[in-house]
């Protein structure tokens, strides 16, 4: 698969709401996972963590009441969109984020995934 042809897959089973399917499909098993410098999950690696750590934000939405994910823009090996979601999160009450998602391809896989957005509260619950 070419770079834009994953960054087509990602976008569209993020958009149905597949995270757990587009890490099992993309996703290098030594994928790295970097989060907001304020995060306790700043770093991740490894596809086992990144899938735990993925789902335990899925876990903590109790309600989504807004998501969305722009379309993709490629340059050379790297994927970035803008992800919009409007959640309630168990213990916190309703939060809004907005970050930009980076990906790294590498051998057709995704090999890293970075995340910038502003810190919130979120940060300090998961």
């Amino acid at each position: 698969m070419t770079t834009e042809e994953i960054a087509e897959r990602l976008v569209s089973l993020c958009r149905r709401g597949q995270n757990a399917l587009a890490q099992v499909e993309l996703y290098d098993d030594d994928i790295e996972s970097i989060e907001s410098q304020s995060s306790r999950y700043r770093k991740t690696k490894g596809i086992k963590k990144v899938q735990r750590k993925t789902a335990m934000f899925f876990e903590l939405a109790q309600k989504i009441h807004h998501y969305s994910i722009s379309d993709p823009l490629v340059v050379d090996n790297y994927i970035c969109f803008k992800m919009s979601i409007d959640v309630t999160v168990r213990g916190l009450g309703r939060v809004q984020l907005d970050e930009l998602c980076v990906y790294h391809v590498k051998d057709e896989k995704i090999i890293k995934e970075e995340f910038y957005y502003t810190p919130s509260s979120l940060d300090q619950s998961t």
